[in-house]
């Protein structure tokens, strides 16, 4: 698990410049090597003084060049002299002597009395030519410049710094490479040596990085620059199909007039690891121009544990005129055709283009897959200006998996924009990100589906996903979370629709025209700040607006707490289709139709199939339930079967009837049991009362049928009604499945054991009033993450243990010793805790059972101290040994209990607090380099706030336990964590 820290991010250059010395010293076998010592800081050659110039020919040539020793074996390392360390060797308008092929060279040690020497072209020539294999250490190479015009050929005119020529292996460790210009490509280094076909290889292996040409070891490249012929790579660019790897280092304001600010990759593979892109700009005014850090016109690019911030494509124009904004794309990376884009627990701040991606623009044929990534702030511009975070350009495919993404900015699509391809998003949070778009076909708060008429359109797939507080703000802007265009594709899955905005329509989603299939799909809350708005732009439709001849199909789903004008719940047009089966719509709000409502058109007639209802319990919702516009037939807009509507202010609008026949119910809110909440199964519902006139109303469902919880249909109740069927009417069938009360566990007196390693996030107690013990299976929740996004985080590395309270004292303390059970977060911060490998853990008949479920966290290794304050009436405390490992590793919370004079309240908001710095690793507005730890009463999650929340409680098998009383959820804790620049922690 990579959380970033400044003893750690030292350590691991520490280790690489380690590694690095030690591989100075290896030589082939049996060859012969000379060290040549530099021991003039001139470029002249001379009779008594060896330069720098006169030791490479003289390691060339195996003779011995003006006071130059010779070469020997063509195997040779030139060191710097004590006079010589630290100085500038100032060419003298021309570049060094280039390296031959077959020979080795090094050129300067990782020893403090030869490095630091500093190269100086003086914009006058490039530095370096290589067709050998060589290797720079610990050197700073400025002001070379390649040749120009057009008697230059492209390798005259390409590589700044240092041209890797045909057959020539380059490795370069430490050492900078600054204000080098290139007037084709390649700012500091050209790769070419590999200009072959894709079987090209040089060792005819199958490793896809088996080509290594170029090899950089923590390097700094800054203020380099591609010119305008074509002007690619910034930094470095690639021609043919070397291989590049790059370990550590940091890419800073290096300028391509065209494509690649950093680095620019053709057919090979490129590698990147732990590297930092700073403002790196690509200056290109087409729309296949950008990738202001990165841009991939082929092969694949690979990158993991990586920073980029502040990069950007294209410039802003300082005039009216429109025909000259430029049309640049991807903020920091470009995938071309056919290329592959693989980035896994990397970070992208603050990066913009000027017409689509934000972050990343992938175009038709490409591949792209992000793996716990978080991406936060970042802008598509307004040239059109879609997905903030990533745009696909014709039939490109894309898989998210896990990470976060927020505060990113569009005109359409404030995170993801999706075309013609297949893009998958699983495990992701999709929050508080905005798009501006003032017109009705634009918005998309969270995600844009894009569709066309040529049966060619996108498929947009999310599974497991929390999509919250996303805005569509423009005037007219549609669909606060997500936007589906006319003829687009989207399946939904076990995924949270919550606190979604828009101006004119579609809270949550806005299905413009396309096909909707949602699944364990909540959409809203069990609370009003969890809900969806439409806005009042006419504001219709809180959680799914159906415009045109749009198709919505939900199952197994709830709606609550949604806001519009007209259809809290559910709008849908007069040539629309909306399927709703086994799901329960409540506690929405509309002037009109405020659970759900059929719009009649201008005509006043429905042309398109109309709302079909079956199963559905619309309960409780403030206005009329089901309402439908003036409407000449308006039954004939509806199909409602097996439904329950009742506890509405008007159950029925005029017109509109749910026949008793059709195993309709339609009452007061007497019917009902409770309030609108989960009670079993993934998704709130509303129980029914136990003489709830509801209950085995038909006999319209099969044995192998479930409601909307899973529960099993038809159970024959006691039915005090005499009903005529087997089934309940609604979402919601009653049961005898068991029943616990879920309380949670105020740990103001829980006792901690010094020096334990792991922080108690939750506690809760189930009790069983029933005559008949109930074995619990598990447990099943997710964790609220921090809007802020710092660093990516492995997940998995977290794992959680839930413990029985064996002394039933309601404490974590010495009896609770008993584990029950473990799991890992999945990339979606979701849990599942199976009980004694599925055996389950019984609560007896009148009885009471407590858990804590616990974070279960590595030794640590103690480095620096921090401060963490509380809010539990004691002073900060400073703890001398912080949770924190080198190199990326767990924060662990060792040493955390151990407090002196510190209460037990305190102590577990300390754990509390330590946890969530974990599981977001760096944020810090006032650069205070404090962890303030506090519990605000905030209904939705805000920046730095992060919670554990307890959502089912899961029974054996397939059998269902119902916990009445959740989701619990424990502490909110909010934080800042130490201070950051670009390169991390500081």
């Amino acid at each position: 698990m990579k959380i970033p820290n400044p003893i750690g991010c030292r350590l691991r250059q520490q280790v690489r410049l380690a590694l690095i010395g030690t591989s100075l010293a290896v030589t082939a076998p049996g060859a012969m090597a000379a060290t040549i010592t530099v021991n003039s800081s001139g470029d002249s050659s001379s009779a008594d003084q060896c330069t720098l110039r006169d030791a490479i020919a003289a390691a060339n040539q195996n003779e011995m060049v003006g006071a130059c020793m010779a070469g020997d074996d063509a195997n040779d390392t030139i060191q710097f002299g004590s006079g010589v360390a630290g100085a500038t060797i100032t060419l003298s308008g021309t570049a060094l002597p280039t390296i031959v092929a077959g020979s080795t060279l090094t050129i300067g040690t990782q020893d403090s009395d030869s490095a630091g020497v500093t190269i100086d072209a003086n914009s006058q020539s490039r530095i370096f030519t290589n067709q050998g294999n060589l290797t720079l250490n610990a050197l700073t190479l400025i002001n070379g410049a390649t040749a120009s015009g057009s008697n230059a050929s492209a390798d005259d005119r390409s590589g700044g710094a240092v041209l890797n020529d045909e057959g020539g292996t380059l490795i370069v460790n430490g050492g900078a490479m600054n204000n080098n210009s290139a007037d084709r490509a390649g700012g500091a280094i050209e790769e070419a040596s590999n200009p072959g076909g894709m079987d090209d290889d040089d060792d005819g292996s199958d490793d896809a990085t088996d080509n290594v040409r170029v090899t950089l070891n923590d390097v700094s490249f800054s203020g380099n620059r591609a010119g305008a012929n074509p002007g690619n790579g910034g930094a470095v660019h690639v021609t043919g199909n070397g291989d590049v790897v790059v370990d550590g280092g940091r890419f800073d304001s290096n300028v391509a007039a065209a494509e690649g600010g950093a680095l620019w990759n053709f057919n090979g593979t490129t590698t990147v690891t732990g590297a930092t892109f700073v403002a790196n700009q690509a200056n290109g005014t087409a729309a296949d121009n950008g990738g202001g850090a990165i841009f991939l016109n082929g092969g694949s690019v690979t990158v993991d544990d990586s920073t980029f911030t502040n990069n950007s494509a294209g410039m802003a124009d300082d005039d009216d005129n429109a025909d000259n904004d430029s049309s640049a794309s991807g903020g920091a990376i470009f995938v071309t055709t056919g290329a592959m884009l693989d980035v896994t627990n990397s970070v992208f701040r603050d990066n913009s283009a000027q017409r689509a991606g934000g972050v990343f623009e992938v175009l038709d044929g490409s591949m792209t897959t992000l793996t716990n990534v978080t991406a936060a702030g970042n802008n598509a511009g307004a040239n059109p200006g879609n997905g903030g975070v990533l745009h696909v350009t014709g039939a490109g495919n894309v898989d998210v998996s896990g990470g976060v993404f927020a505060r990113n900015t569009a005109v359409e699509g404030g995170a993801f924009w999706n075309n013609q391809g297949e893009m998958t998003l699983a495990g992701v949070s999709i929050v508080n990100n905005e798009a501006t778009g003032g017109d009705a076909t634009q918005g998309g708060g969270g995600i844009y589906a894009e569709g066309n008429d040529m049966g060619d359109s996108g498929t947009l797939t999310i599974t497991d996903s929390r999509i919250a507080m996303n805005r569509a703000s423009g005037t007219s802007g549609s669909g606060g979370g997500i936007l589906v265009s006319p003829n687009a594709t989207a399946d939904i899955s076990d995924t949270r629709i919550t606190g979604n905005s828009a101006q004119r329509a579609g809270g949550g989603i806005e299905n413009a025209g396309g096909m909707v299939t949602a699944t364990n799909v909540t959409l809203g809350g069990t609370t009003r700040a969890q809900g969806n708005n439409a806005g009042s732009n006419p504001g219709n439709g809180g959680a799914l607006h159906i415009g045109g001849t749009g198709s919505a199909t939900f199952t197994m789903s709830s709606v609550g707490y949604n806001q519009a004008m007209e259809g809290g719940g559910f709008w849908n047009s007069p040539g629309g289709s909306l399927t709703v089966d086994n799901v329960t719509v409540s506690d929405n709000t509309a002037g009109t139709g405020a659970g759900i409502y059929q719009d009649g058109g201008d005509d006043q007639s429905v042309s398109g199939e109309g709302i079909s209802l079956d199963y559905v319990s619309v309960v409780n919702n403030n206005g009329t339930g089901i309402d439908a516009g003036e409407l000449q037939t308006p039954q004939d807009a509806y199909t409602i079967t097996n439904s329950l509507i009742a506890g509405n202010d008007t159950n029925l609008g005029a017109g509109i009837t749910a026949a008793d026949g059709d195993g309709n119910v339609t009452g007061e809110a007497s019917l009902l049991d409770g309030t609108y909440r989960l009670y079993g199964g993934p998704t709130p519902t509303q129980p029914l009362a136990m003489d709830s006139a509801a209950l085995d109303t038909n006999a319209d469902c099969g044995a192998m049928d479930t409601d909307q919880r899973g529960a099993q249909r038809p159970f024959n109740a006691v039915d005090p009604n005499n009903g005529t069927g087997d089934c309940d009417s609604g979402a919601f069938e009653l049961t005898d499945d068991p029943v616990v009360q879920a309380v949670a566990i105020s740990l103001g007196d829980t006792t901690v054991g010094s020096g334990d390693s792991e922080a108690v996030v939750l506690g809760v107690t189930l009790t069983n009033s029933s005559d008949d013990s109930v074995t619990v299976g598990g447990f099943s929740g997710y964790v609220d993450r921090d809007d802020m996004l710092p660093e990516g985080i492995a997940p998995g590395d977290i794992e959680l243990t839930v413990y029985a309270d064996s002394n039933d004292n309601a404490a974590y303390d010495m009896g609770s010793d008993m584990s029950v059970g473990t799991a890992t977060l999945d990339d979606g911060y979701n849990f599942t805790v199976t009980f004694n490998g599925g055996a389950g853990q019984p609560v007896a008949a009148g009885a009471s059972a407590s858990y804590f479920i616990v974070a279960n966290l590595a030794d640590p290794a103690a480095e620096q101290p921090f401060t963490v304050g509380s809010t539990a009436g004691s002073a900060p405390a400073t703890l001398a040994s912080p949770p924190v490992f080198a190199g990326g590793g767990l924060l662990a919370l060792f040493g955390l209990l151990s407090i002196g004079g510190v209460r037990r309240r305190t102590q577990y908001l300390l754990i509390a607090g330590a946890l969530v710095l974990m599981l977001t690793a760096c944020s810090d507005s006032d650069s205070d380099r404090k962890v303030n730890v506090t519990q605000p009463d905030n209904a939705m999650m805000g920046e730095g706030e992060a919670t554990f929340v307890l959502s089912e409680i899961n029974g054996t098998g397939t059998d269902l336990v119902i916990g009445d009383g959740l989701p619990i959820t424990g502490p909110t804790v909010s934080f800042e964590a130490p201070a950051m620049d670009e390169d991390g922690p500081d």
